[in-house]
């Protein structure tokens, strides 16, 4: 069983992954953090609701919105955008009006979140960070210990 951490292509994958990560959470930090310093909001109707469905219990797995807004300066933008689960069951029975409040860029009005979505850049980055850790550890000992078995073998002839 350990014989699998020894592995370096597992190590590579998590190098591999963990990088992906903390670049995910440094792009995404970056764009809260224009959010918060200048981005507008404004309110985008929804015009088409979609969700997906998990075949064996047909559970309502992701929800996603095609949406349309104005900006300040009056450009209309057309984009889709996932949602909540909970905010796309309640458009789905129709509890709640098919609209949205958003938060764009002004220099990008397509870079826009919902104003409910919360900042996990830092839980991605960290997260990225510890499995690029994992992976250098593993990727350092399995060169460590490569030749273990294969020389302990032939010593004991």
């Amino acid at each position: 069983m350990f014989g699998l951490f020894r592995n370096p292509v597992i190590a590579l994958c998590l190098i591999g992954f963990g990088v992906m990560l903390v670049y995910a959470g440094h792009k995404n930090g970056h764009e809260f953090g224009a959010m918060r310093d200048h981005g507008k909001t404004a309110v985008a109707e929804i015009t088409r609701l979609e969700w997906r469905e998990k075949k064996s219990n047909h559970d309502d797995r992701t929800y996603s919105a095609k949406v349309r807004f104005t900006t300040e300066d009056g450009q209309v933008v057309h984009e889709e955008t996932s949602i909540p689960k909970e905010f796309g069951r309640d458009l789905r029975s129709k509890a709640v009006p098919a609209v949205m409040t958003v938060r764009y860029l002004p220099e990008s009005p397509t870079t826009f979140w919902d104003v409910r979505t919360e900042d996990s850049s830092d839980a991605q980055g960290a997260i990225g960070g510890y499995m690029l850790f994992a992976g250098l550890v593993m990727l350092v000992l399995s060169f460590l210990f490569k030749d273990r078995g294969g020389s302990a073998g032939r010593q004991r002839r």
